[in-house]
């Protein structure tokens, strides 16, 4: 095999040209035997599949898929400007493609990867806290600055360098190829191509400082202004910045691919909190993106309210080599922000929770945090804010919620962190903050998320168990049949809920199981399926879960897959449709899980039966998977809706 790493020159690539989170690998397939099985696997890159690769094991099957990726990618650019070296990936430029590299004036092109600019990324995009640990020492090769970072709950190892941003750069640097295995050199500067020199930043600061003072005193806020061409302005990341000051999602959305293959052309819009902004129009992809979010970004500095919701009005990013200046900043804050110095602690103290929602009300409470009932100020609108300690659980539900977007889960709109937790004294009817310690590890996450019904699933049942209410059949197919839905979305995603009970399913605000919709909720354990590192094959043989619902592979620390959630969907199919007792429950409870049911259920319920023996089988092949349950649900509620009306016509002869 190869010993070059594709899969990181890949990544590497990717993050160079700005597409790191358009980079998928898709298994397409196994084939052959247990002990001579092949893996199939390609690249699926902004929706483009290339070709597959295949190897004796997941790893050589992923770089052989990385390594056909780069071959057509490298064939797609050397039509372009820019053309690349495949071991190197060192991007070349003649010099009238790149003017500033025969100009001793203009600000240079980096060609080297900004390994702290893309850390700051990764660790946003995956809801990973980051905490760099600088000091002054003695290094091996007479350096004295030493850096290392902190990222999530995972220490990396230490770097140096002659200056503290060369030491964060190679400390960043180190996290990229632990995380992606890139043993090898991950890029070169072109010494034509380097950075602005200290003189440059000096006339940078002035030109920002003059440019605060200009503005000042304005009252309104004009179109964006720049220094450096609009060409260059990175319009994508001032978005990011804005929506992630703001807390507002948004996402960029494919409108229409035009023209032939070998011209194609790209309209992408942003959308913004459901609200839609002009379109833009590109030659690839990127730049259809960049000129949407130029649109966006036009429109939004146009719009009433912008000042009260900026709450720093100077974006500016070294690593993009942009510069945006709005009215009403100190030249401080705008020269701190263009080399990167600018600290979080003002923007933490203006998202609190404090100064944007009120009429709290505490709505829950438990091992898991507490959750409260908040109206946004903004919105004037109702949330549920989940108050929790800042943890790798539950950074782990943060990061799998804003992924999933479906109307039987729990919807998330956006996290953050505090030093204090909100408490909520209920005697009093009066609230207050406290201070949670001054340890790092003491942060609070504020997760806000969809508010729904303060019923639980388990009240649903334990209702219909108190009334014996004769519609309890129809009524536990529709849930059950919403809960399926959820799951099959869940799995399609290629994760694992791994804590399905009733407590953790709940109903939208419509009014229970016939208005309201169910909402599959509490994230906190979910996996990824197709992560095959030993991190993750380790956190899958722990007993994850409650042991009530759990399947057998889970109670006995063995490697699991997807099918452990249908093992507990049988359980709470059960649990729908039969009266159980608490001591009854104890009782019949592991009969159940045995699939050994009781001879009243079987004759009552022989559809659903046959539906939940399958679901409960101690090998996980053979239970259904998600997507066969619908049809299996459908087909039981197109049988029991005609025995209804078949009953309802025999009444009326």
């Amino acid at each position: 095999m190869d010993s070059v790493n594709y899969v990181a020159k890949l990544l590497e690539f990717a993050q160079k040209t700005r597409q790191i989170s358009e980079i998928k690998f898709e298994e397409v397939g196994t084939d052959g035997p247990d002990h001579l099985k092949t893996f199939t696997l390609r690249v699926v890159k902004n929706g483009r599949a290339y070709p597959i690769g295949t190897g004796r094991t997941k790893k050589e099957a992923k770089q052989n898929a990385a390594k056909h990726a780069l071959n057509d990618i490298m064939k797609t650019e050397q039509n372009e400007n820019m053309t690349y070296d495949l071991h190197g990936l060192t991007p070349t430029f003649s010099s009238s493609e790149c003017p500033y590299l025969t100009s001793p004036h203009g600000p240079a092109p980096i060609s080297q990867v900004n390994f702290v600019c893309w850390l700051n990324e990764h660790s946003q995009k995956n809801r990973l806290s980051l905490k760099a640990f600088e000091e002054s020492r003695i290094g091996p090769n007479s350096t004295s600055q030493c850096c290392r970072y902190l990222l999530g709950d995972k220490e990396y190892p230490e770097a140096f360098g002659k200056t503290k941003r060369e030491a964060k750069e190679e400390a960043a640097k180190l996290v990229f190829q632990e995380l992606y295995g890139a043993s090898q050199d991950t890029g070169t500067v072109d010494k034509n191509c380097d950075a602005a020199t200290g003189a440059q930043k000096e006339d940078l600061n002035q030109t920002v400082a003059a440019l605060c003072d200009e503005n000042m005193n304005m009252s309104h806020v004009p179109k964006q202004r720049s220094f450096i061409s609009a060409e260059e302005t990175n319009f994508i990341g001032i978005l990011n910045h804005y929506c992630q000051k703001t807390r507002l999602f948004h996402d960029f959305q494919l409108v229409e691919r035009r023209g032939p293959s070998h011209n194609p052309q790209f309209v992408y819009k942003v959308v913004i909190d459901k609200r839609e902004y002009p379109a833009g129009v590109g030659k690839t992809a990127k730049d259809a993106k960049q000129q949407a979010a130029q649109e966006a970004w036009s429109a939004l500095q146009e719009q009433s309210d912008w000042n009260s919701q900026v709450s720093c009005r100077s974006t500016v990013s070294e690593e993009d080599g942009l510069t945006v200046v709005i009215p009403v900043v100190t030249s401080r804050q705008a020269t701190e922000y263009l080399f990167g110095f600018y600290s979080s602690r003002e923007s933490q103290n203006a998202t609190s929770f404090l100064s944007e929602f009120d009429s709290i009300e505490g709505i829950g409470k438990g091992g898991f945090g507490k959750v409260y009932k908040a109206k946004r100020k903004l919105e004037q609108k109702y949330f549920a804010v989940k108050i929790v300690r800042s943890k790798l659980k539950a950074k782990r539900e943060v990061g799998a919620l804003a992924d999933l977007q479906h109307p039987n889960i729990v919807r998330y709109y956006t996290a953050w962190e505090e030093d204090t937790e909100y408490t909520c004294d209920h005697t009093s009817e009066s609230y207050s903050s406290s201070y949670s310690g001054s340890s790092s590890s003491s942060k609070f996450l504020y997760i806000q998320m969809e508010l729904c019904d303060r019923r639980t699933l388990k009240v649903w049942i334990d209702e219909r168990n108190a009334q014996r209410t004769p519609k309890r059949r129809e009524g536990s197919l529709h849930i059950t049949q919403q809960i399926v839905n959820g799951v099959d979305y869940i799995h399609s995603k290629k994760l694992i809920h791994r804590d399905l009970k009733p407590v953790n399913i709940m109903f939208g605000m419509g009014g229970g199981e016939t208005n309201g919709e169910v909402k599959i909720g509490d994230f906190g354990l979910v996996t990824a399926e197709d992560n095959d590192d030993d991190e993750n094959l380790l956190e899958r043989t722990k007993r994850t879960g409650t042991r009530s619902y759990m399947a057998p592979e889970q109670r006995n620390k063995t490697s699991y897959d997807r099918k452990v959630d249908i093992f507990a969907l049988g359980l709470i199919y059960f649990e729908l449709l039969w009266n159980l007792s608490g001591m009854e429950r104890a009782e019949v409870w592991d009969d159940i899980r045995s699939q050994r049911f009781p001879q009243r259920f079987v004759t009552q319920f022989p559809i659903e039966h046959k539906m939940i023996e399958s679901m409960l089988c101690v090998n996980p092949e053979d239970r259904p998977e998600a997507s066969r349950l619908k049809m299996n649900l459908t087909e039981a509620n197109n049988i029991l809706t005609r025995d209804l009306h078949n009953q309802q016509d025999n009444r009326t002869i």
